[in-house]
């Protein structure tokens, strides 16, 4: 077992990016069927932590980049709060770079994506369930590829997948020009409002079909759409001040293409837009553009295309060579001017959330909430449970102009919407 660990690729970006309003922090969760007990979720925490000793670390300062050290502690489960992913002093002596949280039914584990992506957190979290449940009572059965107490890890589950299938051969993407966002005040510090709505897999499957285009593209299509009213409805002095391509940020989880057992992060995003400058968009022609562009960027070469930029960024000598001191400072100015605001909003997908067949029934629902963006102000992230979807917007201005437009017109299309919020 290795007593520190370089960060990956991505990883290596967001210590530097961290303060009250951009976190890096995601979240997944799970509500039971029955009162979570406190003590017992903790045991289950300490006998799973030896199998992710990847994650049993703590961010260090080095000269020149950040790196996770071994910690001689053991992560505490904590009480669930109203605002989910955020106060996660990550560079604080001792801080975890996740934490498990837990408060009535739910089971919430919160990943900085300084440690992992989407699927690394996702695993964590099946794990563990399921050993918490069979803590409990539930008669232990065969798990599958989940994680359990005991077992060794793989070595493959550490690696920086980016530097093994990166090839800084490929040249980069093509750049993006700024994009609309809400001209909207961003709330104090420490709120971040979350909306979830339940919607049933079937309906939403059939307008996918019937659009002849997959769910997340249709769901883009529709955030897509919904931005466009929104920038549409504005006064005209406003419009004309703030008009500019919509486009939307999609992670696509890399394991797809390149096959690898990484529990760190391994994804890249892709970028369907429209530009409401060259005139009026119908909806099926938002969709239509939304699925081209999907189906032409989600591909080995133009993905590759995204990780070879990555990689030469870390490999750049110049960047290498600069003290850590000034990348804490440059690297937030330069992300917010060259990455955030290329985008509208995003949206995640994690896609169908999975447990063996004798767990399935002691959990009701699962939810993704993504990391808060200050600059796109407005996120959405996608997890499917199973018959049912959960589509949650994280945000960090006061109105909820963008669910509203979102969850309105699902409805309208035939989509039953059940909304909750924080």
């Amino acid at each position: 077992m290795s007593s520190w660990y370089r960060l990956d690729n991505a990883g290596k970006l967001y210590p530097a990016l961290i303060g009250p309003r951009r976190t890096t922090v995601f979240r997944l969760s799970a509500d039971l069927v029955a009162p979570v007990h406190a003590p017992r979720l903790q045991k289950a925490l300490d006998r799973i932590m030896p199998r992710f000793p990847f994650y049993a670390v703590n961010l260090r300062h080095g000269v020149f980049w950040y790196s996770l050290v071994q910690s001689p502690h053991q992560p505490q489960v904590v009480r669930d709060s109203k605002y989910p992913c955020m106060r996660f002093p990550l560079k604080n002596r001792g801080m975890f770079p996740f934490r498990v949280r837990a408060w009535r039914n739910r089971i919430a584990v919160e990943f900085s994506h300084v440690l992992a992506d989407g699927t690394g957190a996702a695993t964590f979290l099946q794990s563990l369930l399921a050993e918490y449940l069979a803590l409990s009572g539930v008669p232990r059965g065969h798990l599958g590829n989940i994680p359990k107490p005991g077992s060794l890890p793989l070595a493959e589950e550490e690696e920086d997948a980016f530097r093994r299938f990166g090839d800084i051969n490929f040249p980069d993407p093509p750049p993006l020009e700024k994009a609309f966002r809400l001209p909207l005040r961003l709330e104090r510090p420490g709120y971040y409002r979350v909306i979830s709505g339940t919607m049933p897999v079937t309906k939403l499957k059939q307008c996918a079909t019937d659009y002849d285009c997959t769910m997340t593209e249709f769901l883009a299509g529709v955030m897509l759409d919904s931005y466009r009213e929104i920038l549409l409805e504005m006064p005209k002095e406003l419009l004309k001040r703030h008009i500019a391509p919509l486009r939307i940020n999609i992670p696509v989880n890399l394991r797809q293409l390149w096959p690898t057992a990484t529990l760190r992060n391994f994804f890249v995003s892709v970028e369907p837009e429209i530009d409401p400058r060259l005139g009026e968009w119908k909806f099926d022609e938002i969709i239509d553009r939304t699925k081209t562009h999907m189906r032409y960027e989600v591909d080995r070469r133009y993905l590759g295309r995204r990780m070879a930029r990555n990689v030469r960024g870390e490999l750049n000598p110049w960047a290498r060579a600069l003290p850590l001191g000034l990348k804490n400072i440059v690297l937030p100015i330069a992300y917010a001017s060259f990455a955030e605001k290329k985008y509208s909003t995003g949206l995640s997908n994690l896609g169908l959330m999975k447990l063996p067949q004798h767990l399935a029934p002691y959990v009701k629902r699962f939810d993704f909430i993504p990391p808060p963006a200050p600059e796109e102000k407005v996120k959405a992230a996608v997890i499917g449970w199973k018959d049912s979807i959960s589509m949650s917007f994280g945000r960090l201005i006061r109105p909820a102009i963008v669910e509203q437009y979102v969850f309105r017109k699902l409805i309208r299309m035939g989509v039953p919407v059940k909304v909750q919020g924080n």
